[in-house]
C-alpha cells in the first residue's frame, strides 16, 4: 500500500512501524533503532536502567542486562546510537493505535554471529563496534564476534593511549584476514586488520616542519586530552593539540577547520604534537564586542 493510500485510510507512519515491530516479534527478525534516552523501568520484580529506543515513531525499551553480555561500564555510552535488537515482547495499549516493545540486543548479536560464521570470507570488510577500550586494546564486536585489536593494529597513527582517541560506541572499519569456522570441538576464530584499509599518512610527513602553521579539521574532542586534528592535505595524519588557553566564548566543534602550529615531530615514533589557535573570525568577533584592538591594530 502506497504512503498516499495509507494516509487516505488513516494509517500513519507510526502505525506501519508498529506493524513491522509485531512482525519482527513473530519472526525473530533483527531490527535497528535509534537510542534517545535512559530511564528506569520496573521489569518483573525489580527496577532496571533501560535505553529508550525510537523505531520510526514507535518507542521501546532495551534493558541494561540485554545490551551486551560484556561487562558494561555504563549504558550512557550507547546513547544516540543506531543499535540492532530482537523484539522480546510487545505491549499493546488498546486505547492507542501503537504500543511499546521490549528489545534485546544480546540476542541480536548472537543471531548476527550465527550468520557471520556461515557467510564470512577473507577480504570482507565490516564496521566493528567498540564495546570496550583500555590503553593498549580495543575490544571490538565484528558482526557479533568478539575481537581484541592491539593499538599497533588500529592504524598508522601511534596511539600512546587508545582511551584518548576511542570510546565505547565508536566504530572502526576492519578487514577479515583469516576465518576459522567453529566446529563441535572448537570455537571459531577470526583475525582482522584495520591498517590494510588505510593509506600510510606518514609518507607525507616530509611536507611539514616544526613551527610551521597548517590547517586541519577537528576529528575528535576529548575533554581531558585535547583535540585531535587531521591535517587537511594529508588524510589520516592526525596531530594532538591543546585547548587554547584564551579561547573566549568560542566553542570548538568536530569537523571545524582550525590552524595549528607544529611543536614536535617524532617521525620514528610516528607522533606529532601541535598548538591550536582560536579561529581568527571568532577572535575578531570577541574583540569587536568588547572594543579591543587585535594584534594587527584593527578593530
Amino acid at each position: 500500500m502506497s504512503s498516499q493510500n495509507s494516509q487516505e485510510f488513516g494509517i500513519t507512519p507510526a502505525m506501519r512501524s508498529w506493524a513491522d515491530i509485531k512482525e519482527a516479534h513473530r519472526t525473530g527478525r533483527i531490527m535497528v533503532g535509534h537510542t534517545i534516552g535512559i530511564e528506569t523501568k520496573a521489569l518483573g520484580d525489580s527496577k532496571e536502567e533501560v535505553l529508550k529506543i525510537d523505531f520510526n515513531g514507535v518507542y521501546g525499551y532495551l534493558p541494561k542486562s540485554n545490551v551486551d553480555n560484556y561487562n558494561l561500564r555504563g549504558i550512557q555510552y550507547y546513547l544516540d546510537r543506531e543499535l540492532e535488537f530482537i523484539v522480546d515482547d510487545v505491549i499493546i495499549d488498546k486505547s492507542a493505535t501503537v504500543g511499546i516493545f521490549l528489545a534485546n540486543r544480546a540476542k541480536a548479536l548472537e543471531k548476527r554471529a550465527e550468520r557471520f560464521w556461515k557467510e564470512a570470507q577473507e577480504g570482507h570488510v565490516f564496521e566493528a563496534f567498540v564495546r570496550g577500550v583500555d590503553q593498549y586494546t580495543l575490544f571490538l564486536l565484528v558482526e557479533g564476534i568478539p575481537y581484541e585489536l592491539n593499538r599497533s593494529e588500529v592504524g598508522y597513527v601511534f596511539y600512546e593511549d587508545l582511551t584518548e582517541a576511542f570510546e565505547i560506541g565508536d566504530t572502526l572499519p576492519v578487514k577479515i584476514t583469516n576465518v576459522t569456522r567453529p566446529t563441535k570441538d572448537q570455537k571459531g576464530k577470526i583475525t582482522v586488520d584495520s591498517r590494510t584499509l588505510q593509506t600510510d599518512p606518514w609518507t607525507n610527513i616530509v611536507n611539514y616542519q616544526v613551527n610551521g602553521i597548517y590547517v586541519g579539521a577537528i576529528k575528535k574532542i576529548h575533554p581531558e586530552h585535547g583535540m585531535f586534528v587531521e591535517l587537511v592535505d594529508s588524510p589520516g595524519l592526525v596531530v594532538r593539540t591543546n585547548f587554547p588557553p584564551y579561547s573566549g566564548n568560542h566553542i570548538f566543534k568536530e569537523g571545524e577547520n582550525i590552524r595549528v602550529r607544529i611543536a614536535k615531530i617524532d617521525a620514528a615514533g610516528r607522533r606529532m604534537k601541535a598548538v591550536a589557535f582560536v579561529p581568527q573570525y571568532s577572535r575578531k568577533r570577541e574583540n569587536a564586542r568588547y572594543g579591543r584592538i587585535d594584534s594587527y591594530g584593527s578593530r
